[in-house]
């Protein structure tokens, strides 16, 4: 399968900094938001970000994944809505605005609408703190969001959107924010994979999980290439202990010739490549809680 109609953030689907009574924090916030308005000095060339941008799952295909998988679908694992205030500097809405990007993935491919009322509330709000509002067409979405009939022109839309956001980003230069969003997309998509996955430990999710390597290897290298920054900094060490924990998952691809055969009187090539994964059961769990307990950290 190959789904790349959002890229991640296909990642995805927001509050000046409030005065606080702390005087230390409202000097680490003051910090944060002063390197948030600099662009990055990302070691990194705008056409090898789009490339790699272009090779993560978008939150379609990996909702469709965790569809095809026989789950059913459950809204509360998803990020709740209230706690947009947590969302303090530019970096967390942008890692905020990817992750619930994710989440308007996950809630169109099982076509709950009702559900997607929320969240693009949420979106919508930091959105505009963002400056990026314009790429929505907000009271559309919502009207088609009360209607499940249009839950596929409501995905369509929503897709588009993101789409043009995260590379409004990219073109003006903010990789940092461009960046964050696809970590915030990922992460809550392997959330979701992991929590689905914990809660029922089948050969299927157990490969869904570590089919998140590659994603994670791609971000520590990203994330790494930013460690000048003190909030990629923190977010590089925590990535990397992830990856060290991926390291002992081995993935394997055998490849074979395709095989050619006549279906419906037209001939077709049938991939016949296969892969292959290699796994202890406790180390697939040492990735799970690990994903779970950072995707917490960071955006619940």
């Amino acid at each position: 399968m190959n789904i790349k109609s959002f890229t991640l953030p296909l990642a995805a689907l927001m509050l000046a900094l409030s005065i606080t009574t702390s005087c230390s924090n409202s000097e680490a916030n003051g910090l944060e938001e002063s390197l948030n308005s600099k662009k990055m000095n990302l070691k990194i060339s705008k056409e090898e970000l789009d490339l790699l941008i272009q090779s993560f799952p978008s939150p379609i295909e990996t909702s469709l994944v965790i569809k095809n998988a026989g789950n059913p679908f459950n809204s509360s694992i998803l990020i709740p809505t209230k706690n947009l205030e947590r969302f303090v500097s530019n970096y967390d809405k942008a890692l905020a605005m990817g992750a619930f990007g994710g989440d308007m993935g996950y809630i169109n491919i099982y076509e709950k609408s009702f559900v997607a009322m929320d969240y693009l509330g949420a979106i919508r709000m930091l959105s505009k703190d963002l400056e990026i509002d314009q790429f929505f067409d907000f009271d559309q979405m919502i009207s088609m969001a009360k209607n499940s009939s249009n839950a596929d022109s409501l995905l369509q839309m929503s897709t588009e959107s993101f789409n043009k956001m995260e590379a409004h980003f990219r073109d003006k230069g903010r990789n940092e924010l461009s960046i964050l969003i696809v970590l915030g997309t990922w992460l809550e998509g392997s959330y979701i994979i992991s929590n689905l996955a914990k809660g029922k430990m089948t050969e299927e999710m157990k490969n869904r999980v570590a089919e998140q390597k590659e994603s994670v290897e791609k971000l520590a290298g990203l994330l790494k290439k930013a460690e000048s920054d003190p909030y990629f900094s923190k977010l590089s060490k925590s990535m990397t202990g992830l990856k060290t924990l991926y390291d002992k998952i081995k993935i394997e691809q055998i490849i074979r010739e395709p095989e050619m055969q006549e279906i419906n009187g037209e001939l077709v090539f049938i991939d016949k490549s296969e892969t292959k994964i290699l796994a202890k059961k406790e180390d697939i769990s040492s990735v799970i809680d690990a994903t779970m307990n950072l995707r917490d950290e960071l955006l619940k």
